[in-house]
């Protein structure tokens, strides 16, 4: 195997690596239906925090929609606490009943409740 022929299937390798990353947003609409079962009890069918089960959290669930929240928040921290849960707080870690699609889904969907 010449250089030209390593450096084309490196390349290919590469790309497929790449592709294979950047492939895989979060589908929202997949994802406001695993919030709407896994989350909604405590944040609210909004993302507000305002579940049925938040006035017995303290601390309150967070509003998923508000700038405060969306000024810290990344994609990966807020897979983190999904996967992890939060010390501190009644939010628990996902990591066993959650796959990383559904996590990621529902991340794609937490976008859409940003509000400005």
């Amino acid at each position: 195997m010449d250089i030209r022929n390593i450096f084309a299937v490196a390349t290919i390798v590469g790309l497929v690596f790449f592709l294979a990353g950047a492939a895989r947003a979060g589908d929202a609409k997949k994802g406001k239906i695993a919030y709407n079962s896994r989350c909604a009890f405590c944040h609210g069918s909004g993302g507000k925090g305002d579940g049925p089960a938040a006035a017995q959290l303290k601390p309150p669930p967070t509003n998923l929609t508000g700038q405060e929240f969306w000024k810290a928040a990344d994609p990966g921290a807020i897979k983190t606490v999904i996967e992890n849960g939060k010390q501190g707080t009644s939010m628990i870690s996902f990591k066993t009943s959650l796959t990383a699609e559904q996590i990621d889904d529902i991340i794609a969907y937490l976008e859409t409740l940003k509000v400005p």
